[in-house]
């Protein structure tokens, strides 16, 4: 598989065809969604220089992480907010949007996006071709197969919608995610873009504007080969072209 770079040399601008729908937040069996706000953006035509703009974002793999990074930048704001208040600075800095007691669902909500949207091939070795870690689907999980390993979650909390989740009795907020695979590529993983990046630091990162596109929800059955290149190469949104009526 020959790899593509999140920044080419050489920037050729052709329109890819985006189709991103942001839908509701709905896990079941682990939440309850009292309030959902919905984003729908239409059909827009990128070109590759678009696609690859740096926005700001916050990266996560684990629970234990976003507690840390959102405490971090809840002392940070209140150092500022004092200083604000005693005339030392001009403006304090922005209040953090996830709360570390939030992390736990925000992270739940992460799994969910990946388990959904996940491909899953029929073979070992055709799930390793698109150029990432691949593992066997739980017990019990349908369609059986191998699946790309979950690498952790963008989330862009500044600029998205969130939803106000019940979590073990109380209210959290939390804000789409979009999950990414561990390349086969050491320090480096994939986007549902179906792009390889190089691994970035966790907490408030800056990334390639493609890392907040949404996944496609899996067809049913298993996909057939080619399904994550053809994210990058087919345009997004086309992603199971290659599945045919959606699966072997």
């Amino acid at each position: 598989m020959t790899k593509q770079e999140d920044e080419p040399k050489e920037l050729q601008p052709r329109k890819i065809n985006r189709n991103i729908v942001y839908t509701s937040l709905a896990i079941a069996g682990l939440f309850v969604l009292p309030v959902v706000l919905m984003v729908v953006i239409n059909n827009e035509d990128m070109t590759e220089e678009e696609v690859n703009e740096p926005i700001d974002v916050v990266f996560y793999q684990t629970t234990a992480q976003c507690e840390a990074d959102t405490k971090k930048q809840q002392a940070e704001y209140a150092v500022s907010l004092k200083k604000y208040q005693a005339g030392q600075i001009a403006q304090p800095l922005t209040a953090p949007p996830i709360q570390p007691q939030d992390c736990a669902a925000q992270m739940q909500v992460a799994q969910a996006e990946y388990h959904k949207t996940a491909p899953v091939y029929a073979t070992l070795a055709e799930c390793q071709a698109e150029g990432v870690k691949c593992e066997a689907t739980p017990a019990g999980v349908t369609p059986a197969g191998y699946r790309p390993i979950y690498g952790g979650s963008y989330i862009e909390p500044n600029n998205t919608s969130h939803s106000s989740i019940n979590s073990g009795g109380s209210y959290h907020r939390v804000y789409e995610t979009h999950t990414v695979y561990q390349s086969s590529t050491p320090g480096r993983i994939v986007t549902p873009y179906g792009r390889e990046i190089s691994q970035t630091a966790t907490g408030r990162v800056t990334a390639p504007r493609h890392t907040s596109f949404t996944a496609p929800t899996r067809p049913a059955g298993t996909s057939g080969t080619g399904t994550i290149r053809g994210r990058s190469s087919q345009g997004f949104g086309s992603s199971f072209k290659s599945t045919g009526s959606g699966g072997k």
